[in-house]
């Protein structure tokens, strides 16, 4: 990021942009939340789309539209959709614009899907073609199939792909407790348990369970993961190979993105925020984007990136972030908790439940479901 403020302010002289550095979005949230208490906001603040959406609809985010309208190159529908999408308020109105994104995908051994004669086309098809060519790693080979990731977003992608969704269409109603959502989880409960064809880390400090994930592929105990695109600078591809996710039976995959977006602060004096968009509109730049994508890891927002010379080159050399970017293209936004974590927490306890303590799908399901209700019905009831 300080390159791409560098490269900002040498080229031109009406502009200059101060970065702020935080240790995470968490802490630059609250940075944003003391300084509009105290009256004092900054023009531009960078956040993930969790942070954005709320402050999107707590209406302290300057709406973008009529500063795209009047700027001719910005392209807008350059721009992956999905992600545009988290920058828009409760009225439509798109109030920050992605900066850069992520999503996961599955790495896989390349030495046992060449011994076992595997195409990774056919076995990612889908989570079913997955557990046969995992039964068949594990008579052959002895070590797992695949480890799903100890990350609750993971599951909401499979059973989204399998027809399931988190809340019912009014946002009413919690709705993980489907014929849907009840397959997919026992479907993994019986590959995991009972097949034994896959396995799940979990528990420890901080990132350890992913940690020891990673592991267990680079280390031979396991043929495949679910990862970040921000694994890829910490893998080594002469063993590994990427792919996306598989979809359900015949359901294409849903697999969740993120992003990160830039924002102008509404209460930042005029001139501040037309210069905000100044360093906005730049960072948005096909050129520019992809050369902090290729500098940082991250996944970049605009098609037209992928016709960048150099960014063409960088592919060459690393083809599992062109995997990334083709997931970002047929991804869906994640979701996001509207009572502040607690349907989280209840969906979590299930998938714990289930995954971990080896408790029937329907059972942990609905016992869990009953509990997020409560705690949205009490959200609905003091929102209103």
């Amino acid at each position: 990021m300080e390159t791409i403020i560098q490269d900002f302010n040498s080229s031109q002289d009406k502009v200059k942009v101060v970065g702020i550095k935080q240790s995470n979005y968490e802490e630059t949230m609250k940075m944003i939340q003391a300084s509009v208490a105290a009256q004092k906001v900054p023009a531009c603040c960078l956040l993930d789309m969790t942070y954005t959406k709320s402050f999107a609809n707590k209406n302290l985010l300057e709406p973008l539209d009529s500063y795209i309208e009047r700027d001719k190159e910005f392209k807008l529908d350059d721009i992956l959709n999905v992600l545009l999408l988290y920058g828009k308020n409760e009225n439509g109105e798109l109030c920050a614009i992605p900066a850069y994104g992520s999503t996961h995908f599955f790495y896989y051994r390349n030495d046992v899907f060449q011994e076992l004669n595997l195409d990774p086309d056919e076995v990612f098809e889908s989570w079913q073609t997955l557990a046969e060519a995992s039964k068949l790693i594990k008579e052959r080979k002895g070590i797992y199939g695949a480890d799903p990731m100890y990350d609750w977003h993971h599951f909401i992608d499979i059973a989204v792909a399998a027809g399931g969704s988190v809340l019912s269409s009014d946002k009413t109603e919690i709705t993980f407790d489907s014929e849907e959502w009840i397959c997919v989880m026992e479907s993994l409960r019986k590959w995991i348990h009972e097949d034994e064809i896959m396995k799940i880390n979990f528990g420890g400090e901080g990132w350890e369970s992913w940690y020891k994930t990673v592991d267990d592929v680079l280390q031979g105990r396991t043929a495949a993961y679910i990862g970040a695109s921000a694994d890829i600078s910490d893998l080594d591809f002469d063993i590994v190979s990427a792919h996306v996710q598989p979809g359900w039976e015949d359901n294409p995959a849903k697999p969740f993105v993120v992003a990160v977006m830039n924002q102008i602060m509404k209460d930042a004096p005029k001139e501040e925020k037309e210069a905000a968009y100044e360093w906005i509109a730049y960072f948005s730049r096909a050129d520019v984007n992809a050369k902090f994508c290729m500098l940082s890891g991250y996944v970049p927002v605009r098609n037209s990136c992928m016709e960048i010379d150099e960014y063409k080159k960088f592919l060459e050399k690393n083809p599992a972030m062109k995997v990334a970017f083709d997931q970002m293209k047929i991804g869906t936004t994640c979701f996001i908790d509207p009572t502040g974590g607690k349907i989280k927490q209840a969906l979590v306890d299930a998938i714990d439940l289930i995954l971990i303590e080896n408790v029937p799908a329907e059972q942990a399901l609905t016992e869990m479901k009953e509990v997020a209700q409560k705690d949205l019905d009490e959200y609905l009831s003091n929102a209103n």
